[in-house]
């Protein structure tokens, strides 16, 4: 069986890939922005699994969001729609799409797509918490690894709304 995980230099993909590489049985591709649409187009077309995590979340201009995220969904689906042969795609989405945020429209945008337009594949996609782990970066992609990061340098954390409830989830339990 192969698995094609893209967004392979991000962090839930780059814990993902160490515990594929430990696990028996399965063929492992990986993709990441810096592949050619040659390479995507070719990748996908091998691939029984897909495990979507390529994505932006905080990109240098509110495009980034649009490109990386649904327009990717869309180009991912669409390959694998082409195949006319049975898939499996696993997408990380995020709680954001219920926000009225860059980020969270096009989260949802992505996962209307897949549910309107995966005929001949079968589409998991979770919706994951905030998570935190290994190579999180701070102020980037972790809340945990930012306050841990703000403690250790004396700096200050802020907490905006005292009264939100927080969910987590460590990347090893994804």
């Amino acid at each position: 069986m192969r698995i094609l995980v893209t967004g392979s230099k991000g962090f839930i993909a780059k814990n993902l890939l160490i515990h594929l590489g430990r696990t028996d049985g399965f063929e492992i591709a990986a993709l990441d922005r810096k592949a050619s649409q040659e390479d995507w187009i070719s990748q996908l077309q091998k691939a029984d699994i897909v495990v979507h995590l390529a994505g932006a979340n905080r990109p240098p201009d509110q495009s980034g969001f649009q490109q990386d995220n649904a327009d990717l969904t869309r180009f991912i689906v669409d390959e694998l729609e082409k195949r006319k042969r049975p898939y499996k795609l696993i997408i990380s989405s995020s709680a954001q799409v219920l926000q009225d945020n860059p980020y969270g429209k096009s989260k949802r945008e992505a996962e209307d797509y897949i549910r309107e337009n995966v005929r001949t594949g079968t589409a998991i996609i979770y919706r994951l918490p905030g998570a935190f782990g290994k190579w999180c970066k701070p102020n980037y992609n972790s809340v945990v690894a930012t306050f841990c990061h703000n403690i250790a340098h004396h700096l200050p954390v802020e907490v905006r709304d005292p009264d939100f409830e927080l969910t987590l989830v460590y990347v090893d339990d994804i």
